[in-house]
């Protein structure tokens, strides 16, 4: 009798934590998963990804990405979107016989639009080109040759200044069998003037995303690059350009760093700095002190994530809160892509499942995330298919004001009772769950599946005070939402899991 009154008590709770998931402006967080709708930005029979997403500072998004209609790769065209009007509005920026990749984005003091990207010449090498629509009532202006001649060029990023005139770009060569290097320049678009090449140092193209830079609000360009040279020396590179110097601070990074992306905090002009250890295959973050130093690496996610990726997915919303987005493609961790979040020197969330649809899309290419207010962000990301024989990828976006819960990972003992979220969530087949109690006698821990059913029964029987850790082995169990609710004399408490096989 006291079973059956738990099991009804449990299904009022699930009810009611269900109809709050559901609410109709779909901007509630539920733990574990990213509980936002999902808006189809475009979905046809073409390979449309590195999709790159950003607010504005009236609050719109805009998305770039480069899409390819063939398998030959000058049929690679790049591809600008706005909801200004409030609903997408698609721009082709480049049509042509060229290959055009690479494209990134940014916004001068006024709000106008200002679009980089790399495209092949006439010498068949790849060069840095770049448009903006500031001088045109509609779509963008001529384009501007940014590097020209000598070499490839590879894996380019423009940032635009907020004090000035200023367009920066970050690049490096690509020549096989000779020393490569990352270099900088910038341009000036009411002048026209291109500054000269300013080489960084030694390094080698390694992946999409090696380099970045951001310009803060004193004029202040912060650059970093990883060196690729090779990976147990990759280090993580760090310069400042201001009135025309180039000044290197050191990260501490000497090896084994990879994938670097860089935000600024605009309301201090902090500098963050995220990279992937090579070795462990954790996300890693530091800041820049204001006396020049950077802080001691902090891992930002836990070991046993599988291989995370990530394309320019990294942003601060106006609280000063990092989000980070990834994807996983490597079994037997959850694939998915996924999102964290946190406050740099503190505790940051589990990952939170974005989005995963292995029915109808075998894999994951890239993601971004955008942030603005407090807790206000939008995700793009672009899975890939097999559709009508041809290999294609779409982009989606997630967008909303996430709720947090209690974000910490909580791994010491506490002086009450607590239920922890288990770990990893989603989890395939294997999960944790750690509980505390604060005085020893009988615990009840359970899992249920969405219609209330008793589906696992953990703990049936007297435990001592203190942490406990319990494995739950979800192997004979379809995938989805589960629920795991602990029973104690003194304490009830409920927590939701996903199993993604």
């Amino acid at each position: 009798m006291l079973k059956q009154s738990h099991n009804n008590s449990f299904v009022f709770y699930t009810i009611i934590i269900l109809a709050l998931l559901n609410i109709a402006s779909g901007n509630l967080f539920a733990q574990g998963i990213l509980n936002f709708p999902v808006d189809t930005i475009i979905k046809d029979g073409y390979y449309n990804y590195r999709s790159l997403v950003k607010y504005d500072n009236d609050g719109f998004l805009h998305i770039v990405n480069s899409t390819q209609f063939d398998v030959q790769s000058n049929t690679r065209e790049i591809y600008y979107r706005t909801n200004k009007t409030g609903t997408f509005v698609t721009t082709r920026i480049s049509s042509n016989t060229i290959d055009d990749n690479y494209a990134t984005i940014d916004f001068d003091k006024n709000g106008k639009v200002h679009i980089g990207w790399e495209r092949k010449d006439g010498s068949n090498n790849f060069q840095l080109i770049y448009t903006n629509n500031r001088n045109t009532s509609s779509g963008f202006g001529d384009s501007v040759w940014i590097t020209t001649g000598g070499s490839n060029k590879a894996t380019p990023f423009m940032c635009v200044g907020k004090k000035d005139s200023l367009v920066h770009f970050v690049y490096y060569t690509f020549v096989n069998s000779v020393q490569d290097y990352a270099y900088y320049r910038n341009y000036n678009y009411f002048t026209g003037v291109l500054s000269q090449e300013y080489q960084l140092g030694p390094a080698e193209a390694g992946s999409e995303n090696d380099c970045e830079l951001i310009a803060d609000t004193n004029g202040v360009v912060h650059i970093t690059y990883v060196t690729n040279t090779p990976v147990s020396t990759s280090a993580l590179k760090y310069f400042t350009f201001s009135n025309g110097t180039l000044t290197e601070f050191s990260t501490g990074i000497a090896g084994y760093a990879e994938y670097p992306e860089m935000c600024l905090n605009p309301l201090i002009n902090k500098v963050y700095i995220i990279y992937r250890l090579s070795t462990d295959r954790r996300i890693y973050l530091i800041s820049r002190n204001s006396n020049g130093t950077f802080t001691t690496p902090q891992a930002i996610t836990p070991s046993g994530l599988g291989y995370p990726s990530y394309w320019r997915g990294i942003d601060v919303d106006e609280s000063g809160r990092l989000f980070v987005t990834y994807q996983n493609s490597v079994a037997p961790s959850p694939k998915g892509f996924f999102l964290i979040y946190g406050s740099p020197g503190s505790s940051f969330s589990s990952p939170l499942l974005v989005w995963q649809d292995s029915v109808n899309y075998s894999g994951r290419g890239s993601s971004s995330v955008t942030a603005k207010g407090d807790f206000n962000i939008a995700v793009a990301f672009d899975p890939t298919a097999l559709r009508n024989g041809n290999v294609v990828s779409d982009i989606f976006i997630k967008k909303g004001i996430l709720v947090p819960v209690n974000i910490s990972e909580n791994t010491t003992y506490t002086d009450n009772y607590e239920l922890y979220q288990n770990f990893p969530n989603p989890f395939n087949p294997v999960t944790l769950i750690s509980f505390n109690l604060l005085h020893s006698g009988f615990v009840e821990l359970s899992v249920f599946d969405v219609l209330g059913r008793k589906v696992a029964s953990l703990v049936n029987g007297k435990l001592n005070s203190g942490r406990h850790t319990i494995k739950f082995d979800g192997s004979e169990l379809n995938n989805g939402v589960y629920f795991y609710k602990i029973i104690t004399q003194d304490y009830t408490s409920v927590k939701r899991m996903i199993l993604l096989k």
